[in-house]
């Protein structure tokens, strides 16, 4: 009974530094976390951009209703090139919104935009 006690408590200790080695070593570097924080925040202005899309839309186009719309696009395209440039798996994200942004500048029209729009928030959001 004795040796058996012997042989579980250096058993013990050792799973105890494994998972303990494991978790030092899953810890996200400071970029990663700083990615995470960047695309949080796009999605946040991705959440204020829907939000404001579902209301209904002025046919004036320098109505306040589309300024504020771009606002939260330009934000979360800021954002999310943020994340891009911390790591690189927001990169493709960062990309979609900078063709929204982009689209909406050239055709000043949120029809095209918004199909892009929604695939960067299934993307990360």
């Amino acid at each position: 009974m004795t040796s058996r006690r012997q042989l579980l408590l250096p058993l013990h200790l050792l799973l105890a530094s494994t998972l303990s080695l494991a978790a030092c070593s899953s810890t996200p570097s400071k970029a990663t976390v700083a990615a995470r924080e960047s695309a949080k925040s796009a999605c946040a202005s991705l959440q204020q951009l829907t939000d404001q899309l579902a209301r209904p839309r002025p046919s004036n186009l320098t109505d306040p209703y589309y300024q504020t719309a771009e606002q939260y696009l330009n934000t979360a395209t800021n954002r999310a090139a943020d994340a891009a440039q911390q790591d690189d798996g927001y990169q493709e994200f960062a990309d979609t919104l900078h063709r929204a942004a982009q689209t909406w500048q050239v055709t000043f029209t949120l029809d095209k935009a918004e199909p892009l729009i929604q695939q960067a928030r299934k993307e990360k959001c």
